[in-house]
């Protein structure tokens, strides 16, 4: 999918600029027209940091979710997503004038904004944050509209003072290009990652672009003119069935890699994905692309053959192209890259695998990118993701994930043992409550506590959780022993 986020900030006529997106993406515009026409009065006279007319910042995100094929409801939402926030326009106004789809998309919307609002991520497990997020939320396009949302804040930034830049900078790398990746955005992710680089490494930004200036045009180039080599060479050798993908990697990416390497620049940025449906396929196309273009053998990986420990498939090999440009390529089967995606062996497994504790796996990742695979042209828009869980806050704004059903103390001792031994009561959300109070996701949650220890057998009927039962058990056990 390629993207158009050209960003025209001369004065304009704005509903002429998004009318000719709805017609290139051959989208009915006569709806979209009545939300622009309530979305320009609803923000007259509003303006953005930039100097720009308010109704600049939804237009271009309404352009963005025109392009994306994910329905008319979608950019209506996109085009009156702030109204809410900034003007006086209320739910029931948006649910008579475009229907209850447009206004639960809008509501979600709202909640996410205030859900994340206010919250320290350096005050928090981000990656809990992500999952509270995505618990939060039953359509995935609520998450791309936000997306597109920040996307656009970000590539208008330069008009906010600094901290605020840096501020933003470290939701996008914490909470916003993560999520665009388990959502399959990997374009926005790249984007969002590159922004957010050059705002909190502005130096080693500014000279890894300055470098890769003088290679850009070429790699521009290669990745469209490889790509087209390559399917007219398996097409004319009768292999069917595949598909290529191609990315030049990102500027951030790019970092990562030189940082990781410890090399002073790296070549291989434009890379090819070849999918096929059969092994045989693979090593047949792996012949064809050697036979046709020199490689380095130094950069040759087969690791079908000899998967790596935690069974990761794929062939790899990097290939001299023209202009010194290499081209890495990566062979696999559908099956094998599923697996490579979404398994163990997948960067979103490697993330979460740093909280392995909680016991998940990342099946309900599959779940979020289920939007873009549609059977007869019809779009699953609905998750239901990680629904046996809740998500609530300390005081300090840290995010804790607990079974559904959780009381608040079982809060208590999943924060510590300590305090679940010595709670005597709870706030949630500033009210008191009792100990046996179940938990809802979003709750902020407060353990009030004495001097002596309260663990006793009625506790048990008290909390959900294995630990805290186990915990209580043991400790009532103890404490009968030594009275007898």
């Amino acid at each position: 999918m390629i993207l158009d986020l050209s960003l025209n900030q001369l004065n304009h006529d704005y509903w002429e600029e998004l009318k000719g997106v709805l017609e290139k993406n051959k989208i009915e515009s006569e709806k979209i027209k009545i939300a622009f026409d309530f979305a320009y009065k609803a923000h007259e006279g509003q303006i953005r940091e930039s100097g720009e007319p308010y109704i600049s910042h939804p237009v271009w995100v309404a352009k963005l979710i025109a392009q994306m094929e994910i329905g008319q409801e979608a950019v209506i939402a996109a085009l009156i997503h702030d109204c809410l926030k900034k003007t006086s326009a209320t739910i029931e106004e948006i649910d008579e004038k475009f229907g209850d789809e447009v206004a639960l998309l809008v509501s979600g919307l709202g909640e996410v904004q205030n859900k994340t609002t206010g919250k320290n991520i350096d005050n928090t497990n981000v990656e809990i944050f992500r999952r509270f997020l995505f618990s939060s939320v039953d359509d995935v396009r609520i998450l791309i509209i936000r997306l597109a949302d920040k996307l656009h804040n970000g590539l208008t930034i330069d008009s906010l003072p600094k901290e605020k830049q840096i501020e933003y900078a470290k939701r996008v790398m914490g909470i916003y290009a993560p999520i665009a990746e388990y959502v399959g955005l990997h374009y926005f992710k790249k984007r969002l990652d590159d922004i957010a680089f050059r705002i909190l490494y502005p130096k080693e930004a500014a000279e890894l672009s300055e470098e890769l200036k003088k290679q850009e045009k070429d790699e521009i180039k290669a990745v469209t003119l490889v790509k087209t080599e390559i399917e007219e060479m398996l097409k004319i050798n009768n292999i069917n069935n595949f598909e290529i993908q191609s990315r030049i990697k990102s500027l951030y990416s790019t970092y990562l890699k030189i940082k990781r390497k410890k090399v002073d620049k790296i070549g291989d940025r434009v890379g090819i994905r070849i999918l096929t449906d059969t092994v045989s396929s693979c090593y047949t196309i792996l012949g064809l692309l050697h036979a046709r273009y020199k490689y380095l053998p130094d950069e040759f990986d087969d690791y079908i053959s000899i998967p790596k420990s935690n069974g990761y498939r794929s062939i790899q090999t990097t290939l001299n192209w023209k202009n010194k440009i290499t081209v890495e390529v990566q062979i696999r089967t559908r099956q094998m890259h599923e697996f490579n995606e979404f398994g163990p062996a997948s960067h979103i497994a490697y993330k979460l695998g740093k909280n392995s504790e909680s016991g998940l796996g990342i099946d309900w990742v599959k779940d979020l990118v289920k939007w873009q695979k549609s059977d007869n042209n019809v779009n699953n828009y609905k998750i239901k993701v990680l629904s046996r869980y809740v998500y609530v806050f300390t005081p300090k704004g840290d995010t804790i994930q607990l079974p559904k059903g959780s009381t608040a103390l079982d809060f208590a001792y999943r924060i510590h043992t300590d305090l679940g031994d010595h709670c005597h009561g709870a706030k949630i959300n500033n009210k008191m409550v009792r100990i046996d109070q179940k938990l809802n996701s979003g709750d902020v949650v407060e353990i009030l506590t004495t001097k002596n220890k309260n663990v006793c057998k009625n506790w048990l009927d008290i909390v959900t959780t294995s630990f805290a039962k186990e915990h209580i058990r043991k400790m009532t056990s103890e404490s009968e022993r030594f009275a007898d």
